[in-house]
């Protein structure tokens, strides 16, 4: 080989591996939960080795907190994880999402967004995090709506009537769902 041709790949090999675009840090698991759904949400929740917050801030009283949506890190090292995996199928707690922005990053995107504007003016409280609700509206969003929900998030998995699970993502400003693959999801 001669040395122009090596030197010829060689430049090739240098920028196609410039345009490799590979993700800032891994995407992790989360689940937005409910603590209305079921009063041990809260306690589990409180049990050392999670990590959590509470979308409606930190200084509540306790019995405002306790039925608070909150946001907690999933994954095998998470006492939590079982707990959502063992009581919270078939029980409304919440729905799980993917993302590679923290923990903090993603309770402030979705904080704001627990109020909503109904069409004659009065504010309410958007219950997303319930799968029963998230579930129905993500479909009716337009692409710009579909962009304020996701934020950060690359995907939901959302529990349907049924028992069985969904994934909802984005794909060229359009909902897509389709079965979950499970290793993506549980590690």
């Amino acid at each position: 080989m001669s040395r122009t041709t090596k030197r010829t790949i060689n430049g090739i090999i240098r920028r196609a591996l410039s345009q490799i675009k590979v993700a800032d840090q891994p995407s992790s698991v989360y689940a937005l939960v409910d603590g209305a759904a079921d009063p041990r949400v809260f306690a589990l929740l409180q049990a050392e080795g999670n990590e959590h917050r509470c979308l409606y801030g930190t200084d509540l009283p306790r019995v405002l907190a306790t039925v608070a949506p909150h946001l907690v890190a999933l994954g095998s090292h998470y006492p939590f994880a079982g707990h959502f995996a063992r009581y919270g199928r078939n029980n409304n707690w919440g729905v799980m999402l993917r993302s590679s922005k923290s923990l903090d990053d993603i309770a402030e995107h979705f904080a704001s967004m627990i109020r909503a504007r109904l069409p004659e003016g009065r504010d309410v409280l958007f219950r997303f995090y319930d799968p029963r609700v998230l579930r129905a509206y993500l479909p009716t969003c337009t692409a710009d709506e579909l962009g304020q929900v996701f934020g950060p998030v690359e995907s939901f998995l959302i529990e349907q009537g049924d028992g069985t699970w969904r994934v909802y993502r984005r794909d060229s400003g359009e909902l897509v769902t389709r079965e979950p693959r499970w290793d993506r999801w549980i590690d």
